[in-house]
């Protein structure tokens, strides 16, 4: 993964030239005071507090030649390569974004590495983090060994086991994240994500009663927050309330009903409503506020195909064809307009 420091002896290295790198290594140790190395920590931790990230970066890079078994600068050299491939992501740099993230992830299994001797509930907290970047990293098995490291060295700390279950639930381990979610709620009764996590797997396991006794918990413990409305309103829908689902939505402000969930969440229940055209509606009101949303426009034409109305279908058809004509959505479209056309012949 581009680590500055090898994880171990690569495949035909001579024992001599290993044991003299090593004894290199020691010798630059030594030869670095601790208050040294803090100095240069504290001074690239300043550079990075005021966003001055190149320059974090290249006291981070001297002080792994000079202190190569220090965590802390794993860790922070790792914070660094995080917000540098945020920065990337949010400039549409994915390529980029996802090596820096992916090296970032690097340096904080390489402090995990190391501090295995810290106080238990330090190297649990390393552990949280270095799963959580790993997650902005899209290593969901490696952040599900960390949040499960650290659940163990921190067992009454109920964010590791919280964290844990979202990784099963993606991977649709329903058993053993209902399992790790119940302990979270033995350890705080009041965690609304927890409430709200085992709403999805009540779902899975066709326990209405039960989905919707646990959102409503959820709800009522942190009322406020956006994505819990959201998770409310799927429950609704998928138990058979789409109605009640709407009104947990539709009175947001504009900004918030073009967020994707929010658009989906609202157009789905006018769907099962039998009512497509304000199904149309909801996509294309986000389609206004966010025009580089096409799929957004294949869904305003989906529903108005549902609606009966080709023509005006067709229309945001080529909106979105425009914009992505190779896109399976897109694909999917022009040949539901095929058999249309197949069908009225």
């Amino acid at each position: 993964m581009g680590g500055l420091v090898p994880f171990g002896c690569s495949e035909g290295s001579e024992p001599s030239a290993v044991a003299g790198e090593a004894g290199a290594s020691q010798r630059r140790e030594h030869a670095v005071s601790p208050q040294a190395i803090d100095k240069s920590l504290a001074a690239a931790e300043d550079y990075f507090g005021r966003h001055e990230l190149a320059s974090a970066e290249a006291i981070l890079i001297k002080l792994i030649e000079k202190a190569p078994r220090d965590h802390r600068v794993y860790e922070l050299f790792g914070r660094v390569l995080f917000l540098k491939g945020v920065e990337a992501r949010a400039r549409g740099e994915q390529q980029n974004a996802a090596m820096l993230l992916d090296q970032a992830y690097g340096r904080y299994r390489m402090s995990v590495e190391l501090a295995s001797e810290l106080d238990p509930v330090l190297a649990a907290g390393l552990h949280q983090s270095a799963g959580e970047i790993a997650v902005a990293a899209g290593r969901s098995d490696d952040a599900l060994g960390h949040f499960q490291q650290a659940g163990r060295l921190d067992p009454t700390n109920p964010k590791h086991p919280l964290y844990a279950a979202q990784i099963l639930l993606q991977q649709e381990r329903w058993v053993e994240a209902r399992h790790l979610l119940e302990r979270v709620l033995t350890l705080d009764p009041d965690e609304a994500f927890a409430h709200a996590s085992l709403a999805a797997v009540a779902l899975q396991e066709n326990n209405q009663a039960e989905a919707i006794e646990h959102i409503e918990e959820a709800r009522r413990i942190d009322p406020q927050t956006l994505a819990l409305r959201i998770q409310e309103a799927k429950v609704r829908r998928r138990c058979g309330q789409p109605r009640h689902g709407l009104e947990l939505l539709v009175m947001l402000d504009e900004k918030q009903r073009a967020e994707e969930a929010v658009t989906y969440e609202i157009a789905e229940c006018y769907r099962l409503l039998g009512e497509p055209m304000k199904s149309a509606k909801a996509w294309e009101h986000r389609y206004r506020r966010h025009p580089s949303a096409w799929p957004a426009a294949v869904r305003v034409a989906e529903a108005l195909l549902e609606a009966d109305r080709p023509q005006e279908a067709r229309m945001w058809y080529e909106q979105a064809r425009l914009a992505a004509p190779e896109a399976p959505q897109v694909r999917s479209l022009a040949e539901s307009f095929q058999k249309r056309a197949g069908e009225s012949r």
